[in-house]
């Protein structure tokens, strides 16, 4: 290389350096960044501007003199948040010096926060953040918060507390404490509703320090189904609504075999009806049964007897809609079906509605809901082993009905079955009221060694005969007998010489037959149920009777025969004396309330405190339909409370026609108050019978001086001819302390006996 080119070398070298150093020198990459200058953490109310823009600064490596950018200012999308002048959550502002400035943000209707509002500018690798919070308005209204949208169990408690919010006008939740709320279960259209359990419909809470007022009461579904909604009310405040739903009851019954009996008036001819017999259950269906059936003009004149079997194919247990269950029985198919079966029922086919009593679901009230009558009456389980044995020692029975002639007839006593499927006529004796007869049979005995008892069938189906002594007036009657347990048979007449259509019960005094004495019943408390005839027509009476150990009898009766006006509700009565003999016979003469009515009763007891009774008067004729031992020493109002199985029965104002119904209720106790529901069927004209399901049933009660009887006390729900909403004047006796309670109506609307029991 020569000096020259090496030289040349040398300097093109020198300049690459000089421009390799001149292109790297003094000229970095500047560093952009953003801060929140002013404007965060501020609150305002929904629906205001926050009172001062956002301020949020640019620079560019430390420095913002002169710098000019855009900035990108940016609020939550969804919930609590704020909108610029644009109307949107997003805005975009140009700096001066580096200074960027929002237009007024302004809360919107979703109280909340602290939530962050974010300023980005191009360069800056992060955003800077502003925290504003949305605060609610003034107090405005209320909302629900918790226990919407429940359902519970026809007379059941609902599972949770119904609580409410306070709220401003947009629905956010204002923390006022000490605001009054009034929660008020409101009746739906088909009359469900519910009660809280200070005895009244409505609860009135405090609101907490966050705003909330909440239930402390339970709150209870009344006996109908159906949706209902409870308001939440405060003075100055829009309510809230609660919806709720009463969903009905899913009532069954259990395998086995079960008893039942009903009596009331058939559509054909407008005459008395009996029913009595056996159903076995299996899977919730009725696989076999047997029933005896006595009606004045078509079984007993004709002299066939009553007794028909329950034909599977055809029959039925279904859940009806408002809880209760209907037992549909054929009676009548192929070859088992004659010509008296098709006047059982419709055809031969009985509709029976039931209520499952609520603390003892294997028995049930019934009432027949088919157009060929209306009866009432009770099933139970059957006991099959004392269905198996056949009846020894004393039973007290009372049987209702007709005559021969139509008459009305009311016949009780004693029988004794003292062989082995022998009725001697020893310990024996029976009395008699006849209207036909224009007098009263008292004493009245069997013919010697005449009596039998067979042996139960599989069904516990047997027929007791007896030949009374006095056989002028008395042939030969015959009963059949459905064994439900120990205690107690249904009775049913069937074909004989007497020609009666009679039905009822008796009840097993087992080792205490013949032993029974003045002192074995002193003291005791017995309440009977009577319904028969006077001069007026149509006659009901409840009584409650207590024994004295001096000898006299005391107590109080109520009565309505649609005409006598009662000196007292309830009348005090009392007799001077009463004698039992030792069969269980106990005489009452005399029985007064001092001012004019008279009643001669007997009365016949077992050994387990159940009484049936009639009255020997010749101005009246009485049966007792339900009799037994009171215990209502100390019963008050708070006794009536909870869940109840309603029977009632009775005639309309003018007497055209009988009803029966049977369904369920709820009684709040000390709160005086009931409502429910009831199946009900009567006749409309005299001749048809119009079943209507799931009728509305309410009413109140106060409580009286004298200890379980509730008075003056009221329902509405059964009145037949004055309508749904009618409330009637009854009388509530109480006869335990689970507030079991016999009702009758004390106006002249309408005759009425109903039945509580749990």
């Amino acid at each position: 290389m020569t000096l020259r080119k090496a030289m040349l070398l040398f300097l093109g070298l020198g300049l690459v350096a000089f421009l390799v150093a001149c292109s790297s020198s003094s000229h970095p990459t500047p560093t952009i960044a953003i801060t929140a200058t002013s404007g965060g953490a501020q609150s305002a109310t929904v629906g205001t501007a926050f009172a001062n823009p956002l301020v949020a600064t640019v620079t560019s490596n430390g420095s913002s003199t002169g710098l000019t950018q855009s900035v990108i200012f940016t609020a939550p999308a969804s919930g609590a948040s704020c909108t610029f002048s644009n109307n949107t959550n997003t805005e975009t502002d140009p700096t001066t010096n580096g200074v960027a400035t929002s237009s007024p943000c302004t809360a919107n209707t979703t109280a909340g926060g602290p939530y962050s509002v974010t300023a980005a500018t191009s360069g800056a690798t992060t955003n800077a953040t502003f925290s504003l919070t949305n605060t609610p308005g003034t107090a405005a209204g209320l909302a629900v918060s918790s226990g919407n949208n429940q359902s519970a169990t026809v007379s059941t408690a609902f599972g949770n507390a119904l609580a409410a919010q306070v709220t401003d006008a947009d629905g956010n939740p204002v923390a006022s404490a000490g605001v009054s709320v009034t929660f008020t279960a409101n009746t739906g259209g088909t009359g469900a509703t519910a009660g809280f359990s200070g005895g009244t419909n409505t609860d009135t809470e405090l609101t907490n320090s966050n705003g909330v007022a909440t239930t402390s009461q339970t709150l209870t579904a009344n006996a109908t189904p159906g949706a209902f909604t409870v308001t939440a009310a405060a003075t100055g405040l829009t309510s809230a609504t609660f919806n709720l739903t009463n969903t009905t009851v899913v009532a069954t019954l259990g395998n086995g075999n079960y008893a039942y009996t009903l009596n009331g008036l058939d559509t054909d001819d407008y005459s008395l009806f009996y029913v009595a017999g056996v159903i076995t259950v299996s899977g919730g269906a009725i696989t076999g049964g047997e029933q005896d059936y006595v009606d004045y003009e078509n079984y007993s004149d004709s002299g066939s007897g009553g007794q028909d079997l329950i034909n599977p194919t055809g029959s039925s247990i279904t859940a009806t809609a408002d809880g209760n269950l209907q037992i549909v029985l054929n009676v009548c198919s192929g070859s088992n079906c004659s010509a008296n079966d098709t006047f059982v029922g419709v055809a031969g086919v009985e509709t029976i509605n039931a209520t499952l009593r609520p603390t003892k679901t294997s028995q049930a009230v019934l009432a027949e809901f088919d157009a060929s009558g209306t009866a009432t009456g009770e099933l139970r389980q059957q006991d099959t082993t004392a269905a198996a044995t056949t009846p020894s020692q004393g039973y007290a029975f009372q049987v209702s009905g007709f005559d021969a002639n139509e008459n009305i007839l009311n016949l009780g006593g004693i029988l004794n079955v003292d062989g082995a499927g022998k009725i001697s006529g020893t310990g024996s004796i029976f009395d008699a009221n006849d209207d036909g007869s224009g007098t009263t049979f008292q004493g009245e005995t069997l013919a010697a060694n005449t009596g039998t008892v067979s042996a139960p069938d599989a069904f516990g189906r047997v027929v007791f005969s007896i030949t009374p002594s006095d056989s002028a007036d008395f042939a030969q009657i015959i009963w059949v007998g459905y064994i439900v347990d120990s205690s107690r048979v249904y009775l049913v007449e069937t074909a004989d010489s007497f020609v009666g259509t009679t039905g009822g019960i008796a009840y097993s005094q087992g080792a205490a037959t013949g032993m029974f004495s003045s002192s074995l019943i002193s003291g005791l408390t017995a309440g009977a149920v009577f319904t028969g005839f006077d001069s007026n027509g149509a006659l009901q009476t409840v009584g409650e009777l207590t024994f004295n150990s001096g000898g006299t009898v005391t107590g109080f009766i109520d009565f309505n025969d649609l005409s006598s006006i009662e000196p007292a509700s309830p009348d005090p009565v009392s007799a001077p004396s009463y004698t039992v003999d030792s069969t269980g016979r106990v005489t009452i003469a005399g029985l007064t309330d001092g001012v004019g009515t008279t009643l001669n009763l007997q009365l016949y007891v077992d050994a387990n405190g159940d009484v049936v009774a009639l009255s020997l008067d010749t101005t009246d004729n009485l049966g007792a339909i339900l009799g037994g031992v009171i215990n209502n020493s100390g019963v008050t109002d708070a006794n009536f409370s909870g869940n109840y199985a309603m029977v009632a029965s009775g005639w309309d104002g003018s007497e055209t026609g009988e009803f029966g119904a049977v369904g369920l209720v709820n009684a709040t106790g000390a709160g005086d108050t009931f409502s429910g529901f009831a199946d009900l069927n009567f006749f409309n004209s005299g001749s048809t019978t119009s079943p209507i399901a799931n009728q509305a049933v309410s009413g109140s009660y106060t409580l009286s001086a004298n200890a379980g009887i509730l008075t003056p006390s009221f329902m509405m729900g059964l009145d037949i001819d004055l309508g749904s909403t009618q409330s009637d004047a009854f009388n509530f006796y109480e006869v335990d302390t689970n507030g079991d309670t016999v009702a009758i109506e004390t106006d002249f609307n309408q005759l009425t006996f109903g039945f509580l029991q749990q």
